[in-house]
């Protein structure tokens, strides 16, 4: 769809203020990117809210070429600068909690991130991916990605939007404004390797399906009762992981949904 054709997305007074602060940022390393400029994405569930009118204090900030974590430390020592400080009037409680979740492939952390509170919304850092996944671990391999593949890698095209902080637009890979227009639950990719990938997205897409109140696209919930699916979440996720998201989606404002969908939850007890 042509950007042209996409929504726009009307920014809080609060919400600018942090974006206008990261752009700031973005321009003050340009010079030391060899890569090419930082570009910022707002991503996923943010995108998907605020086009439903639901706001958010909750933002994923996805990175164009460097680490979350690396991200996060610049933004700290970027808020303590006096003229940044008097431009946005920061105080002291306007960002803290900077924490720094660091690579550690044995405890299935493939990402360097950083979460922080910023202006009072709440911030995770990562950079944009792409995944390769092996037939027995829905953990996977991780590297630096562009949109497009960070888009096609999750788990429902109205979950796979993002907001250019330096175009102010939208930017739609997976014909995700079209599904959310007509509250349909869809995959990126086709559902059987999106669900083979990883298996816990039956469960999350059910889940967001519950909460919103869509369909679920037919291939995608005929796909949910595939038995190759089915043994594949008996394989790859624990029963606690399960029943964390069994627990969420019973406190979807349609909790009613998930007991006419085709998935027979006693497959994975």
């Amino acid at each position: 769809m042509s950007t042209s054709l996409l929504p726009r997305i009307n920014l809080t007074p609060n919400e600018t203020r942090l974006k206008d602060l990261l752009l700031d940022l973005t321009a003050s390393l340009a010079q030391d990117q060899p890569n090419g400029p930082v570009v910022l994405r707002w991503a996923g569930g943010w995108v998907r809210d605020k086009l439903l009118g639901i706001e958010s204090n909750d933002i994923d900030v996805a990175i164009n070429c460097m680490t979350g974590e690396t991200f996060g430390l610049e933004l700290g020592k970027f808020c303590q600068q006096a003229w940044v400080v008097e431009k946005y009037g920061i105080k002291k409680d306007d960002l803290h909690g900077l924490h720094l979740i660091r690579l550690n492939p044995e405890k299935s952390k493939n990402l360097e991130t950083a979460t922080t509170q910023l202006f009072g919304v709440d911030l995770d850092f990562v950079n944009l991916r792409k995944e390769t996944y092996a037939q027995d671990s829905r953990n996977p391999e991780v590297e630096f990605g562009t949109a497009y593949e960070d888009a096609m890698r999750r788990d429902a095209t109205v979950n796979a939007m993002f907001y250019n902080l330096h175009s102010d637009s939208i930017e739609d890979h997976t014909g995700g404004v079209a599904d959310l227009k007509d509250k349909v639950i869809r995959t990126p990719l086709g559902p059987f390797q999106t669900f083979m990938d990883d298996p816990l997205r039956v469960l999350r897409l059910v889940r967001f399906a519950s909460r919103l109140g869509f369909t679920i696209a037919e291939n995608t919930c005929q796909c949910m009762s595939d038995p190759r699916v089915l043994d594949a979440l008996a394989l790859k996720i624990t029963r606690e992981r399960v029943g964390i998201e069994l627990d969420k989606m019973l406190k979807g404002e349609f909790s009613s949904f998930h007991f006419s969908s085709p998935l027979n939850t006693t497959s994975i007890n």
